[in-house]
This record gives structure tokens, C-alpha cells and sequence, in this order.
């Protein structure tokens, strides 16, 4: 009986493990595939990984991690919506389903960083659609700023995220390009250095603090910035060559900017 006992647990424990290790490996795939999406930031493309994450979740395992990708997915959504013809009413589906996904994450696992990095970005966007509530939107996006910054103050993405909204920010309200310049630089920084504690874990946005970098240097009105954004860029070119973002948006920008 003894025998029997240990050689269904042993089994158990075998499948357990297998299961864990299907979970990693679909994550990891479904990130990669992320990653291929967001380099062409094609909706299709985004909608589809979204499908794989949701199917994931299916698995019952680190749900906060699904999620917060899941997140991610409707945070990227949103974003391409507010280029070109913006989209409002696109932007606030995806924006509000992102925070209504990434509650969910934090809800279970509350000192993961780049939760609050997401929710910060996200909270961002509600001002394409949600302007007569900013005094809400500048506090949720504060509290979500300050939580990141004191679970992980070396993310990259973090300062990615800041810059970002510094960026965009008017120069009346202490935003433009001058003042995002040493928080890309410090994001280019800190991704130099950054080693994820698992595989499955988000390791996006270095091409996008290097193509922010190249725009905020571009922007600059200082001696030789012009000069440092193409040197950058071309770096930054070879680094991530499928970059849609580098090699399409910022390509464009550097050009407008000659």
C-alpha cells in the first residue's frame, strides 16, 4: 500500500511539474509573439496574442502575470488608437478593460513594480477621453508613479513610462523634450543592466527609451543633439532592426526634424 501511496504521488508531482512548465512555456511563446506584435503595432496582430494570453488564464496558474500581459495587450491597443485618426471611443475601451485587468493582477500580487508601471501608463490615457476628470487621472497616476518607484527604483520601464508622460506633457506644466532627455537617458541606463528574475517576466521598451531618447535629443534646441539623435538611432537601429517603432514613427520624426 505503501508502494502504491508514493507511486501515485510521484506521478502527481511529475504532472504538476509538467503543467508548470507547459504554463512557462506557453507564456514565454505568448510574449515573444507580443513582442512581434508590438513591433508593427498591428491591432489584428495585438487581438490575436490577447486570445493566447485569455487561453492561458485557462491554466489556473500565476494568474496575475496573465493578467497583467493581458493588460499590456489593451494598453497597446489603446496607444496605437490615439496616433493618426484618433480613436476615442477605442481608446477608452481598451484603456478601461487594461485598468480593469491589471486591478485584477494587483488584486493578488501587490508588490510586482511593473503592475504600477501599467497602471500608470494607463491612467495616462484616460485624459484623451476623460478631460474634465484630471484632477482624478494626475492622482491615480501619481499614486501608480510613486508605488513602482518604491517597489523597483532600477526598472527601465518605469522611467520609460515617466518619460513618456513628461514627453507629452506641455511645457507649461513642466513637460518637452528637455526634461524627458535625463529620464530616457536614465531608462536606456537601467535596461543596460536589467536581468528579469524569470523568463516569463516583461522585459519590453528598451526600443522605445532608445526611439524617445533619439526624439527628445532631436527636440533639443542644445549644440550637437541633432548629431547624438542620429548617432543613437543608428545604434539603436542595429540593436532592434524589427523594430516597427524605430524604423517607422522615430525614422519619420528624425526626417521632419532635419
Amino acid at each position: 500500500m505503501r508502494k502504491l501511496f508514493l507511486a501515485v504521488l510521484l506521478i502527481a508531482i511529475t504532472f504538476n511539474t509538467l503543467k508548470a512548465d507547459d504554463f512557462t512555456d506557453a507564456v514565454i511563446k505568448a510574449k515573444k509573439n507580443l513582442q512581434s506584435a508590438l513591433n508593427t503595432y498591428d491591432e489584428k496582430a495585438l487581438l490575436k496574442v490577447r486570445g493566447e494570453f485569455e487561453r492561458i488564464l485557462q491554466l489556473k496558474k500565476q494568474e496575475w502575470i496573465v493578467n497583467y500581459y493581458i493588460a499590456m495587450v489593451d494598453y497597446s491597443i489603446a496607444y496605437t488608437a490615439m496616433g493618426g485618426k484618433q480613436d476615442k471611443d477605442k481608446v477608452k475601451k481598451y484603456t478601461e478593460s487594461g485598468l480593469n485587468f491589471i486591478e485584477k493582477s494587483i488584486l493578488v500580487r501587490d508588490d510586482f513594480s511593473d503592475s504600477y508601471v501599467l497602471r500608470y501608463a494607463l491612467n495616462f490615457n484616460r485624459w484623451v477621453y476623460e478631460q474634465d476628470k484630471m484632477a482624478d487621472i494626475m492622482q491615480q497616476s501619481g499614486d501608480a508613479k510613486e508605488k513602482a518607484e518604491k517597489l523597483d527604483p532600477e526598472n527601465p520601464r518605469f522611467y520609460l513610462m515617466d518619460g513618456m508622460s513628461t514627453f507629452y506633457m506641455p511645457e507649461a506644466f513642466g513637460g518637452g523634450a528637455k526634461k524627458a532627455t535625463p529620464i530616457f537617458e536614465k531608462s536606456v541606463e537601467m535596461f543596460g543592466k536589467r536581468v528579469e528574475k524569470e523568463a516569463y517576466y516583461p522585459d519590453w521598451g528598451k526600443d522605445l527609451a532608445y526611439g524617445f531618447l533619439v526624439m527628445s535629443y532631436a527636440k533639443r534646441d542644445d549644440d550637437g543633439n541633432k548629431k547624438k539623435a542620429a548617432d543613437l538611432y543608428d545604434k539603436a537601429s542595429k540593436e532592434f532592426p524589427d523594430s516597427g517603432f524605430l524604423k517607422g514613427y522615430v525614422k519619420k520624426q528624425l526626417e521632419e526634424l532635419k
